[in-house]
């Protein structure tokens, strides 16, 4: 009976495909700190990382998805874009969930 019970421990607390990191995962956070990857410094990058988030859709007509957030981005002069795409690019996922606009209002001066 112990030996059943030693294998079922181990297959449980082992590490299956089952398991996916995503936007939510330890990266979530980002930085040096937790050795991610930065991501491309682009607006469709950025907005790639606010769609993984959960921030905002893909694509949804009336409201502000991936296409407009690139849109709003490009239309920026170049210091505004890279404001923007920093602030983006180094919040967690909580933050831009919380306050999407947050981001997108160091590009109004």
């Amino acid at each position: 009976m112990k030996r059943w019970t030693c294998i079922l421990f181990l297959v449980a607390c082992s590490a299956g495909d089952d398991v996916a990191n995503g936007a939510r995962d330890l990266c979530a956070e980002g930085g040096t700190l937790n050795q991610c990857p930065p991501i491309a410094r682009t607006p469709e990058a950025a907005c790639w990382r606010e769609v993984d988030c959960g921030a905002m859709p893909v694509d949804a007509d009336g409201h502000f998805d991936w296409g407009d957030c690139v849109q709003t981005i490009e239309g920026m002069r170049e210091v505004q874009q890279e404001l923007v795409i920093a602030c983006i690019a180094d919040s967690t996922c909580d933050q831009l969930k919380f306050d999407r606009d947050r981001c997108f209002k160091l590009g109004e001066f």
